[in-house]
């Protein structure tokens, strides 16, 4: 009588593509419930109506009670008794015995001896279990599909020099794609035209969006933040990454579990016992009383008291608690067949960014090349990105908070999409030391940039062979390099770093206490971050970097194909 299917392949699309209309053209979960909704609604109103006619007494309302001359106890017993024995019939004609057929025994049973309260109770009891499993899954299916909804399903298609918006599906492969910063991308390409940052995080992971330039390759899925970007289209639809990802999603959850619920495991082993006790009962009242009808109500009683309703109204009801907590933690669990399988789980894959990080930048450290302060340093790197909406801007605002800094206005300032940002700085805002190196008559304001080493370099300002070994090693450590210039001069490096949770340490060491043996770092992000994290957080070991989702994918699936149970935690 599971309302729950054995995977969960109701949750997605038939055929994923990884567009908008194929979520709206399957029907949702939500409406595919409704109609147990309303039996168990049904079911409920009529036994509550013949209980409290029963309780009235009055001669008059016994026609209410008996409509068509049958008990309305009767009549709930029949409507949802039904579903639970063709559902029992089903299961015994595919060769299994579950919870359902001691439901089935106990119903009928009740409805041969006149005990159309108990039947109808007991199919309510039932009912009510599918119901809370109906809804659980409802809140599961609506997590899940967020993920369906990121790639979009027009694109703008530059032919003959003119811009026409069409739906992704009529883009053929090698046509040029104009996207605009905050549209994401519709397919997978190569940027021809165009610099911009693309926030890659819902594909790979990775905690700062990406610099694009020509020749870079971009996803669908992922969103263009700062410029302008001209593509061109290599793989759409199907091929695309992101539908890739959608297709393992699919295929994973129609993978049919080998696990059972605790309720039918119980009853293949109880059900035998339970019915021989019924029958020694049976014939236990027959010799003692000479009668075989004195045993029918004992035997019943035996048969319900023995029903497995317990189990299945307790086992939907505490998943639906846990998942709700769950959720309000963060976490999206698909039913009890996933909880009961991380009762199996040897080793534990996380995903980095959000998960054992919190996405929240600080600075780590600051190194100052020119005739500048530390303090200095970061105060005219949070001048210049006071106006910026780059994620690292705020820590420099807030690091230079921190120090007391006094934070001037800037007179012009210029994103530079995939670089940083070039600012015009009056030159009083500087140092004393590096105001008074300045020539005679100069100008009252200086360019001032915050960016990578490719803008900074291409802005003529000098690196030498300590500044690029510095800059290495920061990268080695996990860091996110910023160089600071006034003009062509390199004021100093500002290294910036995702934070590790404060308790990703103690949640692995609580798994180790659970008996967990590994721990794995799965993470798309470069592999000095995630080796800088692995080692904060401890005990990490394997650590993969770079990874797409898919290639998340085949590491599970190889530790699987060895031996080990996997659980991945996090969403990439």
């Amino acid at each position: 009588m599971h309302y729950v299917p054995e995977s969960a392949r109701e949750f997605l699309p038939a055929e994923p593509s990884g567009r908008d209309d194929d979520l709206d053209s399957s029907a949702a979960f939500h409406y595919q419930s409704t109609p147990i909704y309303l039996l168990t609604a049904l079911v409920a109103l009529l036994f509550a109506a013949d209980f409290l006619l029963g309780l009235v007494a009055i001669p008059s309302y016994d026609g209410w009670r008996t409509p068509l001359g049958y008990r309305l106890a009767l009549w709930a017993a029949l409507l949802g008794g039904s579903r639970i024995v063709y559902q029992t019939l089903e299961k015994l004609f595919a060769g299994r015995i579950g919870a359902d057929l001691a439901l089935t025994i106990a119903t009928v049973a009740a409805i041969l001896l006149r005990e159309y309260e108990t039947a109808a109770l007991v199919v309510l009891i039932a009912l009510c279990g599918e119901s809370l499993e109906g809804y659980t899954v409802d809140r599961a299916q609506r997590a899940i599909r967020r993920i369906f909804s990121l790639c979009p399903k027009l694109a703008r298609v530059v032919r003959d020099g003119r811009e026409f918006e069409v739906p992704v599906d009529e883009i053929a492969v090698g046509e040029e794609i104009a996207l605009r910063p905050g549209e994401r991308v519709p397919i997978d390409g190569l940027v021809t035209q165009g610099v911009s940052s693309v926030d890659q995080s819902a594909l790979t992971g990775e905690s700062l969006p990406v610099d694009k330039v020509p020749g870079s390759r971009v996803f669908a899925g992922t969103l263009n933040q700062f410029g302008s970007l001209t593509l061109r289209a290599e793989r759409i639809g199907r091929d695309t990454t992101f539908s890739q990802v959608v297709q393992l999603v699919a295929e994973a959850a129609a993978k049919k579990t080998p696990l059972e619920r605790t309720a039918d495991r119980l009853a293949r082993l109880f059900l035998p016992v339970v019915l021989l006790v019924a029958l020694l009962t049976l014939v236990g009242w027959r010799w003692a009383s000479g009668e075989w009808a004195a045993g029918f109500t004992p035997a019943l009683a035996v048969l319900v008291v023995a029903c497995p309703c317990p189990l299945i109204l307790a086992t939907p009801t505490a998943v639906m608690a846990a998942m709700a907590w769950l959720a309000r933690n963060g976490i999206v669990v698909k039913g009890s067949e996933a909880l009961e399988r991380l009762a199996t789980v040897d080793t534990f894959a996380f995903d980095k960014t959000g998960t054992l990080t919190g996405g929240n930048f600080r600075l780590v450290e600051a190194v100052c090349f020119a005739d500048v302060t530390e303090n200095d340093l970061i105060r005219i790197a949070a001048i210049a990105e006071r106006h910026s909406e780059h994620p690292l801007a705020q820590v420099l605002l807030s690091a230079a908070q921190e120090r007391g800094a006094i934070l001037g206005d800037v007179e012009r300032m210029t994103a530079v999409p995939g670089g940083g940002v070039i600012v015009e700085l009056r030159r009083t805002l500087l140092p004393a030391e590096l105001l008074l190196a300045g020539a005679e008559g100069a100008a009252a304001t200086c360019l001032v940039s915050v960016g990578n080493l490719r803008m900074t370099s291409e802005r003529g300002v000098a690196i030498d062979d300590d500044v690029r070994a510095r800059f290495e090693l920061m990268e080695t450590n996990g860091l996110t390099v910023l160089f600071v210039a006034a003009e062509t001069t390199l004021l100093g490096v500002i290294g910036v770093r995702d934070t590790v949770r404060e308790d990703s340490r103690a949640t692995l060491d609580a798994l180790r206490a659970l008996g967990i043996e590994r721990f794995a770092l799965l993470t798309g992000d470069r592999a000095s971050v995630a080796a800088a994290v692995a080692e904060e957080v401890g005990g990490i070991d394997p650590v993969e970097a770079e990874l797409l989702p898919v290639d998340k994918a085949r590491w599970i699936e190889d530790q699987v194909r060895a031996g080990r149970r996997v659980a991945m935690v996090g969403d990439g």
